[in-house]
């Protein structure tokens, strides 16, 4: 009777264990799918990158199958992604200006051309008011070489410029004051040939917050009005035809 007892205490204690350990593992398992499912669920964040990230891909894949709703916009985009500036320029002197400031863009197969927009100041010394110059330059650089892994040498910019100061000092056309054709020639507008050579530092990757490069350059130029006035005049030297220009340019992208 006792080791029947027995049996019967021993089989219920076997029974139980069971029923527990099924349970711990149906909790188990039901909190392993409640966790998975929770994680495998986007959140909002997710959702906008994922479709921000298909939105770029969509306008880099634009194809001739693309709608032409999908092509205007594109084509759109571009066009004003492309007159964002990509470099900015610093100018001491160079015939326009003390000092001058301007953004622009570089551009061509192999960034050859450039295009900058001046804003350039000029004291007032013995005039009664501060002037101030906007110039539009165009660049030409035929060579790009490397010196070493961070350093870049430009042997050659060349180019031309147009400047215009502004004031009731300088016109366009002769004052009728003056006889017919007694200049000759505009006091506001300027046309400037140059010759320069550039020095760029390309920072490190990891090191970039605003600019890819900054770049520190020199310019000797002259003007239309020089060139005239030195050709018949032999008691012109070179040296009082020529504008020396400096600046630092800082490259965005």
């Amino acid at each position: 009777m006792k080791w029947y007892i027995v049996s019967l205490f021993s089989l219920w204690t076997l029974t139980a264990g069971a029923q527990t350990d099924q349970a711990a593992v149906k909790n188990s398992l039901d909190l392993q799918y409640s966790t998975t499912s929770v994680s495998s669920q986007p959140t909002e964040v997710t959702m906008k990158d994922s479709m921000a990230d298909k939105e770029v891909v969509a306008d880099s894949l634009i194809t001739d199958a693309s709608t032409a709703y999908e092509r205007h916009t594109h084509k759109y985009k571009n066009f004003w992604y492309k007159l964002v500036p990509n470099q900015f320029t610093t100018q001491y002197a160079g015939s326009i200006g003390v000092v001058s400031f301007g953004a622009g863009w570089h551009y061509g197969k192999h960034k050859n051309w450039e295009t900058d927009l001046l804003l350039g100041f000029v004291p007032k010394y013995h005039s009664e008011e501060t002037k101030v110059t906007f110039t539009v330059k165009e660049r030409y650089v035929p060579w790009h070489l490397n010196t070493g892994r961070h350093w870049m040498v430009e042997p050659l910019t060349t180019g031309l410029f147009f400047s215009s100061i502004f004031g009731e000092d300088f016109w366009n056309n002769e004052p009728s004051r003056y006889p017919d054709r007694y200049y000759g020639f505009s006091t506001r507008v300027r046309a400037n040939i140059f010759l320069g050579q550039r020095l760029t530092y390309r920072i490190p990757s990891k090191k970039r917050h605003f600019f890819r490069s900054i770049s520190a350059y020199y310019e000797l130029s002259t003007c239309d009005m020089y060139i005239i006035s030195a050709i018949p005049n032999k008691n012109v030297r070179l040296s009082d035809i020529l504008s020396l220009a400096a600046g630092i340019r800082l490259n965005v992208f």
